[in-house]
């Protein structure tokens, strides 16, 4: 008695207060204190990386203008004569590329007709047979550019990685006679040595991207290599880059993994230097200092608990039964669902809160349901739930002999409103026009949204043509009839594409595909109207 009574008295409570104290101080501290040094060592994970990225582009920067001066400079002084003579210029030619071996695959002159080579050294066998008319680098030099980098790629005389460089050979007069080209290997070590040997921790990559051509130059990992770059569209971030955003910032990768990424330009060759890093990696050191927070804590919740180890076995005995019930209930051996609440004290107030959590995670699990199967704006089922019924439907049709006529509904002049009035007014207009598809048809059919300003409807019992087509104009005069959002009066029309179960085929995704493409044709054909799928027989029943 003397011992339950305690469990009831002030300092019992206060003892309680102040583990509950603890708890929630920690909690508090530790989300805030969370936020906090993540942001402040991104900050600095993020400079480090902007430097080392800033040092690498630099480099790379000043190895192109190298190669750049040396063209120009090699241009400047050619010996126009010796264009008649090879011999002699293959000598001068490589007098200058043995005292700056800048181009790993040597220079080139290449005739004004871009046929084969006048000159190279080193002498590359299979190169003087080539055509370069069709190469960038050989154009633009042609066409008067002072100095043009080509698209890397694949030498057709070395099958080695590449990059050729080019400016055009004058005369006295300022016209253009032939075209030197520089050739470097990607893989040459006093070119991009830096960019693939340097790694940003353990799985960071350096990647370098030519904007114009759309491709990775090169990059820390072999395999992105003279690869494409993701499409317009593809990437978000990828497009942000291509609309000349530069700096730092957390981007989530087409895998999903969340990386911090610096773009840095080189703009003597006009290439965007990439560098990548998981954020998990970044912030690992996070890690050892919540070890260091979560050991002092351990210790000092460790103190009170001596205090507390005679109450304990009594205050947590419910707690302990209680948390074992949860985790029958995480691992699915019993039914989620609210537990016997018996006492009044804080192992109660917790109960209460997990009752709470469970209550909500039902209710979302309903609205999750619900919203798996439905389209959020207009109620109604979307494409996954439209052909789960769509199914369920032809399998009963089938087994009574009856026929389906499944609807595709295009609007006609919704982008035109959408464009014109702004989403809001859109959004509003495909509610009304759900309804109205709703309105048109039985309790017993089904009307889904595929997305954007496509629908479906799915007549049931509809044993011919006629009523099907009764049905579509129906439909199609419904939906030309005005709207009125807010102060707005908007007009719309329907194209709508017909397909008949069995009629045209008994197979789900065939009458969605031939439906589709009647939708299609009603399009072609003046729009506001519909057509049922092509079939031997005449259409008798089209508009």
């Amino acid at each position: 008695m003397h011992f339950l009574s305690f469990t009831h008295g002030l300092k019992f409570r206060l003892i309680a207060v102040g583990l509950l104290f603890i708890f929630f101080g920690s909690v508090i501290r530790y989300n805030i204190a969370a936020h906090m040094i993540r942001n402040n060592m991104l900050e600095v994970v993020s400079a480090q990386q902007s430097s080392l990225a800033t040092y690498v582009a630099l480099d790379i920067n000043e190895k192109v203008l190298q190669r750049q001066q040396l063209l120009e400079k090699t241009a400047n002084e050619f010996p126009l004569p010796l264009l008649t003579q090879p011999a002699k210029l293959e000598a001068w030619l490589q007098q200058r590329q043995e005292y700056s071996p800048l181009f790993s695959q040597g220079m080139v002159v290449v005739p004004k007709d871009g046929k084969g080579v006048i000159v190279d050294y080193p002498h590359i066998s299979g190169r003087h047979q080539l055509d370069f008319n069709e190469r960038d680098w050989f154009i633009a030099a042609r066409d008067g550019a002072d100095f043009y980098i080509g698209k890397p790629g694949i030498s057709r005389a070395t099958h080695q990685g590449v990059v050729n460089m080019s400016v055009p050979i004058k005369d006295d007069g300022g016209h253009i006679v032939a075209v030197l080209m520089g050739s470097t290997e990607l893989s040459m070590p006093s070119f991009l040595d830096l960019l693939e040997k340097i790694h940003l921790g353990k799985t960071g990559d350096f990647i370098l991207f030519s904007p114009r051509d759309q491709l990775f130059i090169s990059a820390s990992r072999p395999a992105l290599r003279l690869q494409r770059a993701p499409e317009i569209g593809r990437d978000s971030f990828h497009d942000k880059v291509m609309l000349g955003w530069r700096g730092s910032g957390v981007n989530t990768d087409s895998a999903g993994v969340e990386m911090l990424v610096v773009a840095t330009d080189i703009p003597a060759a006009q290439w965007i230097l990439l560098a990548e890093i998981p954020t998990d990696e970044a912030l690992s050191p996070v890690s050892l200092i919540w070890g260091t927070f979560v050991r002092n804590s351990v210790v000092s919740a460790s103190i009170l608990i001596l205090i507390l180890v005679m109450f304990l076995e009594y205050a947590f005995r419910p707690l302990r039964s209680s948390a074992k019930l949860m985790r029958e209930m995480a691992q699915g051996d019993k039914t989620l669902s609210r537990i016997v609440v018996k006492r009044k004290d804080e192992v109660g107030l917790m109960l209460e809160s997990f009752n709470l959590l469970v209550d909500k995670l039902i209710a979302t699990e309903v609205q999750m349901n619900y919203l798996a199967h439905h389209d959020a704006l207009t109620g109604l089922p979307n494409r996954r739930s439209f052909m789960i019924s769509m199914r369920q439907s032809m399998a009963l049709a089938g087994r009574q002999a009856n026929k389906l006529a499944l609807f595709f509904v295009d609007l006609d002049g919704f982008k035109l409103v959408n464009d014109r009035y702004g989403h809001a007014v859109g959004d509003q207009l495909l509610k009304e026009v759900a309804d109205r598809l709703r309105d048109g048809v039985r309790q017993s059919d089904l009307v889904g949204r595929l997305g954007g300003d496509e629908f479906v409807v799915l007549v049931t019992e509809c044993n011919d043509r006629s009523t099907a087509a009764l049905i579509a104009s129906k439909l199609v005069a419904n939906l030309s009839e005005v709207f009125y959002i807010g102060d707005l009066v908007l007009t719309v029309g329907a194209s709508i594409g017909i397909a008949m179960f069995p009629d045209h085929s008994q197979e789900l995704e065939t009458l969605m595909t031939l439906a589709d493409k009647a939708m299609y044709r009603a399009k072609k054909n003046g729009r506001n109207c519909y057509k049922f799928s092509l079939e031997t027989d005449d259409e008798i029943y089209e508009n």
